[in-house]
């Protein structure tokens, strides 16, 4: 099932793809035109305006979109959705909703902001990028591919594990696993607390480097056999990986709380103010395609 949804998701961003690709190319000269001109240019403001018939729509996918994102929640809260799917699986929908929706109204919005509409919007955007902070944070929670969170104790052990494996299998002595250590920045994150999540980070972005060097290093003095060098590569990678994660443990929790308590009010203003301005919308007349 997890290639299913692999497939399905990267069907459902080529079709999004292909919209937005549609919509530049038809609609590219009616956003850069200025808004007090757009009125004159006839067909096509009727079209992409944002009660225009396709400046319309792509509000209603778009909207829908956000709203559906909001399932995810209730798979998380509802006792009744627990059995439906693993948890990854809907987080992988959650923000594919969330990045889509976000880009579908923007065009709807024809990049015209104001009035208390673009409170809702700004919200969302507010929300879209907060979730991509959030997803790293959740990330480097370990868990179950049920999507349970770990024990500390259980990836302690998982840890333990891979020294062994380090150690058995490609005969890595003491030192060498004192570079790794090193290398994976355990000591800097653990003093750093929550400002360990910058340190985190670079290390993911820029430590892939340092980590080419030790690796190279290592195989050097062990004389890791040719056919074993891709398994080592990995096992070595996992075990900086979970150095980290376990270095940065508690600082994590404590950012994905306090990551809900900013990314929630947000996501609740976007939501009440975008129900508002649909339900004002219809009762003025403006509906799709009617």
């Amino acid at each position: 099932m997890k290639v299913v949804h692999k497939v399905i998701l990267t069907l459902l961003s080529l079709l999004v793809l292909g919209i937005v690709i549609v919509t530049v190319q038809q609609a590219g000269h009616y956003y850069l035109t200025p808004q007090i001109e757009r009125p004159h240019l006839g067909s096509s403001h009727k079209m992409w305006k944002p009660g225009g018939t396709y400046g319309h729509g792509l509000g209603i996918l778009g909207s829908l979109m956000m709203i559906i994102m909001f399932s995810y929640s209730m798979r998380k809260r509802v006792r009744f959705f627990r059995k439906w799917g693993k948890l990854p699986t809907w987080l992988n929908y959650h923000i594919f909703l969330g990045i889509t929706g976000p880009i579908l109204v923007t065009f709807h919005t024809s990049f015209k902001f104001g009035g208390l509409v673009s409170v809702s919007y700004w919200s969302m955007v507010a929300v879209a990028l907060s979730g991509f902070i959030g997803r790293y944070i959740y990330i480097k929670i370990p868990r179950r591919v049920s999507g349970r969170e770990m024990s500390m104790k259980e990836f302690e052990d998982e840890q333990h594990k891979m020294t062994a494996q380090l150690m058995e299998k490609y005969h890595l002595s003491e030192e060498q696993l004192d570079l790794i250590e090193e290398m994976a920045g355990v000591e800097k994150i653990k003093k750093r607390g929550m400002l360990g999540f910058f340190t985190v980070l670079s290390l993911d972005i820029i430590g892939q480097l340092k980590q080419r060097k030790v690796m190279r290093k290592i195989m050097e003095s062990t004389h890791i056999p040719r056919d074993q060098i891709r398994g080592f590569r990995r096992a070595l990678h996992k075990r900086v990986k979970i150095a980290r994660q376990i270095a940065f443990w508690n600082a994590a929790h404590q950012l994905f709380h306090y990551w809900h308590v900013i990314h929630k009010p947000f996501a609740y203003t976007m939501i009440v103010i975008m129900i508002i301005h649909v339900i004002v919308a219809v009762t003025l007349g403006f509906t799709w395609l009617l």
